[in-house]
């Protein structure tokens, strides 16, 4: 999975913005069949708003908004698409259904979560965010980004998902592990595996070592 804070569309390059713009109208369209063609060639495009994210509404948004049949809210979900992604506005994609009267979804759109985030959730979300900041430099003074929410890692056992930062060449993959949210920071411009840190409640500290196995962290950039 991948989480896209950008919100300046004239950092995507101009291949990559076509697709996902073209991605977006289908959603936006209900062009369900041709999204899901494009979510076979594209999986990672699922929780992804049109680029520039104004609205913030990815394709279950979409779905809710449209009241879309349970066929197809049900694939989206398989896909892996988020009920706990919220709009620029806030609203979760149960929310838009409520407020379109698709009483058929609500149960369906509903968040359930498979796993919990360490208590106090907010805490341990604001000391996530501090360590982006911090290990980012100068990138997101220069361009805004839209930090990711940890709540969609409650939402599969072992959801892992990549955080992309315009000017890093790279990002930050993350991931919950017991009770700490383990992070990867990679560049291309890296000599090596990059830096690790574990994110709790407590606080954010760097890790000494690579961890191991190694495989956890085999992510596609």
């Amino acid at each position: 999975m991948e989480w896209d804070g950008l919100t300046d569309r004239d950092r995507y390059g101009d291949w990559y913005l076509k697709a996902r713009d073209r991605f977006s109208d289908l959603a936006r369209d209900a062009d369900w069949s041709g999204l899901f063609e494009e979510l076979d060639e594209n999986p990672e495009y699922v929780n992804l708003a049109r680029p520039g994210n104004h609205s913030g509404f990815a394709p279950l948004h979409q779905a809710a908004w449209h009241g879309a049949t349970i066929a197809v809210v049900s694939r989206l979900l398989a896909h892996g698409a988020w009920r706990t992604h919220r709009t620029r506005d806030g609203r979760l994609p149960v929310d838009i259904a409520r407020d379109r009267g698709h009483t058929h979804l609500l149960e369906l759109l509903e968040p359930v979560a498979i796993r919990r985030l360490p208590t106090p959730s907010d805490v341990l979300e604001h000391h996530f965010h501090a360590m982006l900041r911090e290990r980012t430099g100068s990138c997101f003074d220069k361009i805004e980004h839209l930090l990711p929410p940890l709540s969609p890692l409650t939402e599969s056992r072992d959801a892992r998902i990549f955080f992309r930062v315009a000017g890093m060449m790279g990002g930050f993959h993350y991931r919950l592990q017991a009770d700490t949210v383990h992070v990867h920071r990679s560049s291309r411009m890296d000599a090596d595996n990059g830096e690790f840190y574990q994110v709790t409640p407590d606080g954010w500290t760097k890790l000494p070592y690579t961890p191991r196995p190694p495989a956890p962290w085999s992510f596609p950039y």
